[in-house]
């Protein structure tokens, strides 16, 4: 029974991440792609400056596809579920670092604090590895603390998608043949050695900028349906 249950899983951490990839690859095939923002990144590849994208835990799925191929150091949970997104974004040409806030998250802390100081980019879902959605945990503040990169909010929507409306973080993935916009954020600097009161100030403050992205977004995606 246990080499049955052994065998199960590695046929299945085998077979789901190249099924999410080919079908990632394929959706994004049919689809218009429109990055908004980016401009914000290539100023920040010029200056040979390291930041964080900060994306909502819904969007996690895409936009490993995305941000494909960019050497981007993902913050990945320690879970099965997340052995399986880790090998899926390791095989779109990204790394992972494993850990969350309920394990390991103190360990991946420092190692993604290391790998952003030697001037490489980063990625985190600041609501993850569980929720509540959309409400921005401390450690991402944290991490741009203790590194001095900044955070970068990134975040998708298609005129198309289907929702997983059973998830937590109604994870969102775009339907084939659609419009996807991608909205890259100003980047924000967070202050080191903040006080208590200033770190729960940049925690809210970014918060709220994540969700502005979103609505934006959102707009976008509105008038791309009415055109």
């Amino acid at each position: 029974m246990a080499q049955e249950k052994t065998f199960k899983h590695k046929l299945t951490l085998y077979l789901v991440p190249k099924i999410l990839k080919y079908s990632l690859f394929l959706i994004a095939f049919t689809c218009r792609k429109e990055w908004v923002g980016l401009q914000h990144v290539e100023k920040l590849k010029e200056q040979n400056q390291s930041w964080i994208y900060s994306s909502w835990h819904g969007n996690i799925a895409f936009l490993s596809w995305a941000v494909r191929g960019q050497n981007i150091a993902m913050l990945v949970s320690e879970s099965k579920d997340g052995e399986m997104i880790a090998t899926a974004i390791e095989s779109m040409g990204n790394t992972t670092i494993r850990g969350s806030s309920s394990k390991g998250g103190a360990r991946a802390l420092l190692k993604m604090i290391r790998w952003l100081k030697k001037g490489k980019p980063a990625a985190i879902t600041p609501d993850g590895p569980r929720g509540p959605r959309h409400r921005l945990q401390s450690g991402v503040i944290t991490l741009a603390e203790k590194s001095g990169a900044p955070l970068v909010p990134l975040h998708f929507h298609a005129t198309r998608q289907w929702i997983a409306h059973k998830s937590w973080d109604l994870h969102q993935l775009p339907k084939p043949f659609s419009t996807i916009v991608i909205r890259v954020g100003e980047p924000y600097w967070v202050a080191p050695k903040l006080s208590t009161e200033n770190f729960q100030k940049a925690q809210q403050e970014f918060e709220e900028i994540m969700l502005e992205n979103v609505r934006q977004n959102e707009l976008t995606i509105q008038s791309q349906k009415e055109a």
